[in-house]
């Protein structure tokens, strides 16, 4: 009786502590809450942050996805800027560089439709792109000639970057931009009276690509200044590339009705072999009827040529058995006696869009380099003809102009 007293919690002798109502709740709700903080900071090995989706979603709320920004978005501000400058020019700017400036709008006016449809009329509603008055005053100090021509080259530099992992239609629009962007940089730049060293600083893949030792040989090269013919002179440093069929076989094309993407790749890669030797040939005639520094430069180049041309050809042999290109190739342009080193030269804008071509059909390192490729060879053709490849073409192919047939001459030295 004595132990039954001493045990009741309500008899004035037990010296057991009394359970306070209400306290289990608590303890389970200071387990819970506890647990909860765990789960959110942790997220099960993950820190959520208050703005990311998963923290949203654990109160109920609809998550703000926000995309990446892509290239592409500073085309819009770009050419508001660009519209802004030619409406408050700095008081130092040339004829020359104004003419530059205006050239760019309508250049950057298709790339920006091309790319982002419907942008170019954003940018025309920026308070940037109103149209001067009698006596303007910005109101925010314009962008000087010199940032603006590297801020051009950044985003070309982003677009042709893009492209490397673009599907293979948008990296064909992707890198044809970005080149065409970085060489109307160089444009005002030059306008500008930038100097050589300023120049091949700006923003461009042979300054700001990333160089593996595989590939080390593109870059240069020592400097840009040694010559846009590096790209194609670089065939130590050439990725295994990918080669879908033979590239002109009547085997190819039955094998590209089966599989259409794999033949694309050994037709266009085919096409940059065969314009490749044509245009080495001309350029070993243009210099057996030339004398000095125009016969030394034109068998340089064909040399160029023709050893690029022949790696590739080395790379599908070893995978295909195929009929060889190089015979084919013996022919000349109509004009080539008259103007044989002209002639030869008109080819390079062709191989740079051939070249810009056959990179969307490879992947990875292969893809990375040819685009690479396809701007150095973009920049001799400019540098030789005086004008840029025409980019916006969307896809190219070899254009087939009246040729008379030539005859294979000896191996320059």
């Amino acid at each position: 009786m004595l132990m039954a007293i001493h045990d009741d919690p309500s008899s004035p002798g037990t010296t057991r502590p009394r359970r306070r109502k209400g306290r289990a709740p608590l303890l389970t709700a200071g387990i819970l809450v506890a647990l909860l903080s765990a789960v959110a900071v942790t997220g099960g090995g993950m820190y959520l942050q208050r703005d990311t989706p998963e923290w949203q979603r654990f109160w109920g709320n609809t998550p703000v996805v926000v995309p990446d920004p892509a290239p592409t978005d500073d085309l819009g501000p770009l050419l508001a800027d660009l519209r802004y400058m030619i409406a408050y020019p700095e008081s130092s700017t040339n004829a020359r560089t104004t003419a530059a400036l205006q050239a760019s709008v309508a250049m950057l006016e298709k790339h920006v439709e091309l790319l982002t449809p419907g942008a170019s009329a954003a940018a025309e509603a920026d308070p940037r792109s109103a149209p001067a008055t009698d006596a303007p005053v910005a109101a925010l100090p314009p962008l000087s000639v010199s940032a603006f021509s590297t801020n051009l080259a950044k985003v070309g530099n982003n677009l042709l970057k893009a492209g490397i992992q673009a599907p293979e239609q948008e990296a064909r629009r992707l890198s044809g931009s970005g080149i065409e962007l970085i060489l109307q940089a160089r444009n005002i730049a030059s306008a500008a009276g930038a100097s050589a060293a300023d120049i091949d600083g700006l923003p461009s893949p042979a300054t700001n690509w990333p160089v593996d030792a595989q590939s080390s040989a593109v870059a240069g090269e020592e400097a840009p200044s040694t010559g846009a013919s590096i790209g194609l002179s670089a065939q130590e440093g050439l990725p295994e590339l990918t080669f879908g069929a033979c590239p002109t076989t009547e085997q190819s094309a039955s094998d590209a009705a089966l599989d259409p993407a794999a033949g694309q790749s050994g037709l266009l890669l085919g096409q940059v072999i065969d314009a490749a030797y044509s245009m080495g040939y001309a350029y070993d005639v243009a210099g057996a009827r030339r004398t000095g520094t125009l016969r030394t430069a034109a068998w340089d180049r064909e040399k160029v040529l023709v050893g690029f041309a022949s790696t590739l050809e080395g790379q599908v042999d070893a995978s295909w058995n195929c009929a060889p290109l190089r015979q084919a190739a013996y022919q000349l342009p109509a004009d080539a006696r008259q103007n044989p080193l002209d002639a030869a030269r008109s080819g390079e804008g062709q191989l740079a869009l051939l070249l810009r071509d056959a990179a969307a059909t490879q992947s990875g390192e292969a893809r990375s380099f040819l685009l690479r490729t396809t701007w150095f060879q973009a920049l001799q053709a400019r540098q030789v003809t005086g004008i840029v490849p025409d980019f916006m073409r969307v896809q190219s192919t070899q254009e087939s102009p009246e040729t008379t047939m030539g005859s294979p001459t000896a191996p320059s030295q």
